[in-house]
């Protein structure tokens, strides 16, 4: 969820005001480490998501939108859609509204808005959870180097 050795979350660029912490880009020396890959907790960490739109979408459209909206996992999480966890988003439509642009178009305005909001959630989320038994969280973690 943060970038390795700062406090900072990967999807620090889709933050709207400060609701993870008005961070701003992340701030390292040296080489980025990606030494995420060798931890223990591999397999721990399955992330489930749904996106809910009031818009009408069909079976194919809405698994479209599901599709697009897995990237913003990956501008969350790293690493992610490993060999080790199942991932996956669900898609629901309201349908309380038809798509107001050609197919096409729509599904992707849809698709592409649904993969930020995730990722966007996936930093509120980490940022505003509280510590849980032995597991720290994100404030208690990073107590001494936030300002």
């Amino acid at each position: 969820m943060t970038v390795p050795g700062t406090h900072n979350f990967w999807a620090w660029e889709l933050e709207q005001g400060d609701e993870f912490g008005g961070y701003g880009a992340p701030h390292f020396e040296g080489d980025l480490s990606m030494e995420a890959i060798s931890s223990g907790r591999l397999g721990a960490n399955t992330t489930l998501g749904v996106v809910a739109t009031n818009m009408t979408l069909s079976k194919s459209q809405a698994r479209r939108v599901a599709i697009m909206a897995q990237d913003g996992y990956a501008r969350a999480i790293r690493p992610v859609h490993t060999p080790f966890d199942g991932d996956t988003i669900f898609v629901l439509s309201t349908e309380k509204r038809a798509l107001d642009q050609p197919e096409p178009l729509a599904v992707a305005r849809i698709g592409a808005i649904a993969a930020d909001c995730v990722a966007r959630a996936i930093a509120r989320a980490v940022y505003h959870a509280d510590s849980l038994g032995v597991l720290p969280g994100y404030h208690s973690h990073y107590k001494n180097s936030l300002k």
